[in-house]
């Protein structure tokens, strides 16, 4: 399925499914990369609608991540 039909069938179940949050989470590594047709768009199976689902359950808090303390 193509990002569309992604985010409407995110949308469908509730989940406030936008394309730049999925963008951005494959761009970032927070989602796997999915496969590219021809025309070079993604095309998404079933096991990136279920990390999607993940991810968008529990989106990470913007800004940068905190420094590691050192011990």
């Amino acid at each position: 399925m193509v990002l569309s039909e992604l985010l409407a069938k995110l949308r469908a179940e509730g989940l406030p499914a936008r394309a730049h949050q999925i963008h951005y989470g494959v761009s970032v590594g927070y989602l796997p990369k999915p496969e590219r047709d021809g025309s070079g768009r993604y095309r998404f199976s079933s096991t990136d609608v279920v990390a999607c689902r993940k991810y968008l359950n529990n989106l990470p808090k913007p800004g940068r991540k905190a420094a590691a303390s050192k011990a």
